[in-house]
This record gives structure tokens, sequence and C-alpha cells, in this order.
């Protein structure tokens, strides 16, 4: 059997879809078939989900990539064991994504919308790197200069380690190496990034490599399921942003597209006018008076039709707590919960939204970093920065158009 064979049992065996790179890499998406929101959530539309329609056309099925973007021949691919890239702004991640040829595009907000209520449904809740390398509910990190007690447990490398002897952590007694000192236990962790340990508690890194971690990191907590939704590094979406206080996004899922204009003055952004009558919207030009604005109220982050106060803050709210002015919207669009941007009614989804209240656009990111803990998940979004930030905690996903 042939490498190529190989390749294709494997991804076969996994559930996945292989589609190869231009440069002959092969890339590993998971397929999600097409439904309707309804099939998601009874309380939603009886339409088929917009992540499976692409301008104007529905596909069978969408593929988002099984791993976080990793940099090879200077493309970004879905392939395990890698350095998830970063420090690398949005425009950026996007033209390294397709690069690998044909079809290869990325991540959108409707595909996170789609697994974030796949994952309601079936019960799903992804752990992930959101505490330097495991998850904050399975553990605590390895530090240097830490006094630990006998019995004391860390995680070092991806693997938890029970301490032997009462003692300041050390490099002399590291807990791979000193057996001595350390028992190794069970794999709760993913491997670090070598190159990312931080100078004042070396051994404790930011990232992990792609599909390091356990079960319990993927989407479905079984191993062939979609890898790092929760924590890492964030996946930088498409097709949402924040202008100027507005939600803006492109119909449906025409993001998907690899040609799609998703530049900052492209004409394919609309703003969302509510209906006043029921939970339907009109996609109309950015401006238009009404539309979805997110504004800071009672201290909480609030969906409304006016503008907010621009003072440059930074402010968040659990994404279960997002609040709306009724009086303004007395029927949340269906479309906020189909992208995952709103909670539906009783979502009690772990994560945070965070967002600067100031004017310009500003180009959300999703799902958390290595350092957000219980803020970590599938309703995270980060809306701080603009198109162009990098940074080590920002990352992206890919995905597939078939045609």
């Amino acid at each position: 059997m042939g490498l190529h064979d190989s390749i294709e049992r494997f991804a076969q065996e996994m559930g996945w879809v292989v589609k190869y790179a231009d440069d002959g890499t092969p890339n590993f998406f998971y397929p999600i078939y097409k439904c309707k929101s309804s099939d998601l959530d009874a309380s939603l539309p009886e339409h088929t989900h917009p992540a499976f329609i692409v301008n104007g056309q529905e596909i069978d099925r969408r593929l988002i990539a099984v791993f976080k973007g990793s940099s090879h021949n200077e493309a970004c691919h879905s392939i395990p064991n890698m350095p998830p890239l970063v420090n690398t702004g949005a425009d950026q991640l996007l033209a390294k994504i397709k690069a690998c040829g044909t079809g290869f595009g990325p991540k959108t907000c409707a595909d996170s919308g789609l697994i974030l209520l796949l994952a309601k449904k079936n019960g799903w809740v992804p752990k992930g790197n959101n505490a330097y390398g495991v998850d904050y509910r399975d553990g605590t990190s390895f530090e240097l200069n830490k006094s630990v007690a006998v019995g004391d447990k860390r995680v070092f490398r991806g693997w938890e380690y029970t301490a032997l002897v009462a003692h300041t952590t050390s490099a002399e007694h590291l807990p791979s190496e000193d057996v001595g000192y350390w028992k190794k236990g069970k794999h709760v962790g993913g491997t670090p990034v070598a190159s990312q340990y931080s100078a004042d508690n070396s051994y404790r890194g930011y990232n992990t490599l792609t599909g390091s971690g356990p079960a319990s990191w993927r989407l479905d907590g079984t191993i062939s399921g979609i890898d790092d939704v929760n924590g890492n590094c964030f996946d930088q979406d498409y097709g949402y942003r924040i202008y100027d206080g507005e939600l803006q996004v492109l119909e449906n899922n025409n993001a998907a597209d690899p040609s799609a204009d998703l530049s900052a003055s492209s004409a394919a952004w609309k703003a969302i006018l509510p209906n006043s009558a029921n939970n339907g919207h009109t996609l109309v030009a950015p401006g238009t008076s009404g539309t979805l604005h997110w504004t800071w109220a009672n201290s909480k982050i609030t969906l409304d039709t006016v503008a907010p106060t621009f003072d440059s803050e930074y402010r968040g709210t659990s994404f279960k707590d997002l609040a709306v002015n009724s009086a303004n919207i007395p029927y949340v669009p269906a479309l906020l919960y189909e992208l995952g941007l709103f909670p539906t009614p009783g979502d009690t989804t772990q994560s945070y939204c965070y967002m600067q209240f100031a004017q310009g656009e500003r180009f959300p990111r999703r799902g958390g970093n290595y350092s957000n803990t219980s803020n970590a998940g599938l309703g995270y979004v980060s809306s701080l920065s603009p198109r162009s930030y990098a940074g080590v905690a920002l990352g992206v996903r890919g995905g597939f158009l078939e045609t």
C-alpha cells in the first residue's frame, strides 16, 4: 500500500475528508452534512442553516479543518503535530490558507455558529489548552521556582506528574527526567511549542502542537472530532466584523468562498436590520438606521439598534449573559443564534465575550486561547482588535468548499 493509499485509509477510518494542497500536503477536514437550523435547535427556523448556503446555492456538506492551521511550504495547512500559525494578521492568514490551492478557504462565522449549535444539541463540552498546556479543569501546569508538597500534581508536556518529594521546582528536577522526584501519570494535556516557552517560567509554554492533546480536546470527545475548539490560540473567523459598533456580515456562508471579497472596503459587508414583528431580518447597507449594534448597558454587552458610546474601553460579558434592549429589539433575529453570536434561550455554553468600544473595524476571533481558563469555549468571541493585529494567541482554522 502506497503513502497516498495509507493517508486515504486513515482519513476514512477517522471519518474525515482529505484534500491535497498544490504542494501535495494532505489536509484533513471534518465533514458536517447539510441540516436545517430547526434540526439543531427546535426554536430556530425550519430552513437550511446558513453555513450550507454559498452564493445562493445549497451545498451538501461543509468541510471544516480538523486542526488549527500550521505553516508549511508558505501555506497554511490542517495537519497534526505542528505549531499553530500565529503572529500573523487576518488578511495574511487568509492568504496563506488560500495558498494551498483551489477550494481552500477559511472557517467562517457561520461555521462557528453551526459547530456551537451542533455541540449544544449533542451535549458536547470540549476541553482544551486554556491553562498553559492543560485544561484548567484537569490540572495545573508545571512552573519553575514554585513550592510543591508530596502528592501535588503538575502537568508537564501533556502528562500529569505527582510529586514524590517536597521541593521548589527547578530545571534540575524536571518531571519528565527525575523519577526520584516525580511519578508519571495520565495524558491530560498537549505538547507545548518549545519556541514559545516563556522566560520567567521556562517549560510552561503557550500554544500546543496541533492534535497533541487528549480526546477530551476534540469537539465530540472522540479522537476523530475537530481539534482545539477550546483554547490554544484563537480561530480567526471570517464573514463577521464590527464597524463603529455595528454588526456586519456576509450573506449566509458566502465568506467560505475562497474568491469572496473580505477586505475592509468590500461591498459584500451588510448590516442586519431586525424585523419588528418576528425573529427575521433584512441585510441592508452598513449605516442604515435601526441596524443591530453592540452597546454597553447595565454592565453587560447589549444588543441594540443604536451606536454605543465610543470610549475605547475594553469590556466583557459571559456568552450566556449577553443582553438585548427589548424596547428596540422585541425579537432577536434568528440569524444571531445561527451564527453563534447570541445565546439561544437557556443556553449555558461556558465562554466569554470581549469587546473594545471604539470606532472603526474590529475583527472578531473565536474559541479562546491558552490562558483564558473558564472563559474559553465555543461561545468565546474576542472583538478587541483590528484585522491587522497579530500575536502568539491569534491563529486560524481553514475550510474547504467543494464544487
